[in-house]
């Protein structure tokens, strides 16, 4: 089974559930013949959510779970030892030191426990980048610590060795090809004055970082953004994928035409979040609808892609988050016989 050249049907990441074993056999019956996925339980743990979920082991983390919140603490008697603990992990890439634990990822440690022995062709797996992190997690001051010159240097590293780390334990279960996005959510932010600091240059840099870790794992690479932003810089970037809310946003991707016509040509591959995540969108008929988007970008769509909801299904509810999946598996077997 070529990846490209065909239409797979997988996941953005969260799901609704609220006991991992359900969820996990949720996705592998649903999905085991496209690319099944790990999930995100949200709604299980305050840790689960996604900026919390890859924080183990990052310097002066402070979780202050009565009023669930999260920052980073820089005055801490313990930062600078914090500090050089995960500087010399990621220099010597000690990657036992980047694991997540079943407490932050119960979905993960549950998928890594049921895939063994199934046929599967791909998995998927996930982690936020690093300019998400950056701008999601604040210091004690409320800064981003995107703008701390000191953390700044270190947050792509330390997502690539979460990239390598969780990879690793993939492989070690399964024998099928990886495909893992970095989820960046904050893109869409990008132009604003939040930004004004920064040179696209460096944002690109910062997620080649994380790309260039999953390519060493021989692993595909793909960013998500569920939302509008500049995509000149994800076209910038060495991603293999472009995962996006193409619901909301295919036009305003077509604008980049040039862009998108080279990254295609090069062997691109397009993750279309097709199925809206909006609990009050009637999905009854999408796949008509579906199709409709299919015929105006054919040219864009004869080499195949990837079929998501339009981003992560955490906050809706489970019979909602179901159909969704169902309904990708549909479309993804839909476009294969309109092709």
């Amino acid at each position: 089974m070529n990846i490209k050249n065909n239409f797979f049907a997988t996941g953005i990441g969260s799901l609704p559930f609220l006991d991992k074993r359900i969820a996990v056999e949720f996705i592998l019956s649903t999905l085991n013949q496209h690319i099944p996925y790990w999930p995100q339980l949200p709604k299980i743990s305050f840790y689960e959510n996604m900026h919390i979920q890859y924080s183990q082991g990052f310097p002066g983390v402070t979780i202050d779970l009565p009023n669930k919140n999260m920052y980073i603490d820089t005055q801490k008697v313990s930062f600078i030892e914090e500090f050089e603990a995960c500087f010399d992990a990621i220099n010597n890439e000690k990657l036992d030191y980047f694991s997540i634990s079943k407490d932050y990822a119960a979905g993960l440690h549950e998928f890594l426990r049921q895939i063994p022995g199934k046929d599967l062709k791909f998995i998927k797996g996930q982690v936020i980048g690093p300019i998400s992190y950056g701008m999601t997690l604040l210091d004690e001051r409320k800064k981003p610590i995107l703008f701390n010159a000191e953390l700044s240097q270190i947050i792509a590293s330390f997502l690539a060795c979460k990239a390598k780390w969780q990879i690793k334990e993939l492989r070690r279960v399964s024998k099928a090809d990886i495909v893992f996005f970095i989820d960046e959510p904050y893109l869409v932010a990008i132009g604003t004055s939040q930004f004004a600091s920064f040179k696209k240059n460096d944002i690109v840099d910062k997620i080649n970082h994380v790309v260039d870790a999953i390519h060493k794992e021989k692993a595909l690479a793909g960013i998500h953004c569920c939302g509008n932003t500049d995509w000149s810089i994800c076209f910038d970037t060495d991603i293999d994928i472009l995962s996006f809310d193409a619901f909301e946003f295919f036009d305003s991707l077509l604008i980049y035409k040039d862009s998108l016509n080279k990254f295609i040509k090069n062997g691109g591959i397009l993750s279309l979040g097709i199925v809206p995540n909006k609990e009050d969108y009637n999905l009854d008929g999408y796949i008509d609808k579906a199709k409709e988007v299919f015929k105006k970008n054919k040219a864009l769509l004869s080499g195949g892609a990837f079929i998501t909801p339009s981003c992560g299904c955490g906050t809706l509810s489970i019979e909602f988050a179901k159909r969704a999946h169902i309904l990708i598996k549909e479309i993804a077997q839909g476009y294969s016989g309109l092709r």
